[in-house]
């Protein structure tokens, strides 16, 4: 077997090519940085939330308030680790990610009907599911598909 023989067998062809795709890159850092938002809004709010009932202030109207802070930090921490199974070709990823955006979606509509209409909600909730719709096509496009298919993880060159 010749050097040119060996670099055409197709198992050796998809052992050195480790190309980022485009759609998975574009997948994993919208899930990732959602998620880190998600978990960094839950936090911040649990947070603020201790720290007002520490100082002695009523805290009995905030129920939802920690509920919501609980549900962005539970659906940021699947995203991230929906977006780490999707860099490691793991085939679950895309459960894990359709799961957390579901959540998010069902908690952008409800926060839709539930909160005041202000200027800031109108754009937040707009972002969000501009983002989702983002996250959903590279979620169902072919390119996530093979790669995890294929389960070879990603590498930065």
């Amino acid at each position: 077997m010749t050097g040119a023989d060996h670099d055409d067998h197709p198992h050796h062809a998809t052992e050195r090519d480790h190309t980022p795709r485009p759609a998975v890159m574009g997948l994993a850092g919208l899930a990732a940085g959602v998620g880190i938002i998600g978990v960094a809004i839950g936090f911040a709010t649990f947070l603020g939330l201790t720290a007002t009932a520490g100082g002695g202030g009523d805290t009995t109207g905030f129920g939802p308030l920690l509920a919501s802070a609980a549900g962005s930090f539970i659906v940021g921490i699947l995203l991230v680790v929906g977006a780490v199974m999707l860099w490691r070709a793991h085939r679950a990823a895309r459960v894990v990610i359709g799961v957390g955006v579901a959540l998010l979606a069902l908690s952008s509509l409800s926060r839709m009907v539930v909160d005041s209409i202000t200027f800031i909600s109108v754009v937040g909730t707009v972002l969000s599911l501009l983002a989702l719709c983002a996250i959903g096509y590279l979620l169902v496009s072919d390119d996530v598909r093979d790669h995890l298919r294929e389960g070879v993880p990603l590498r930065l060159r």
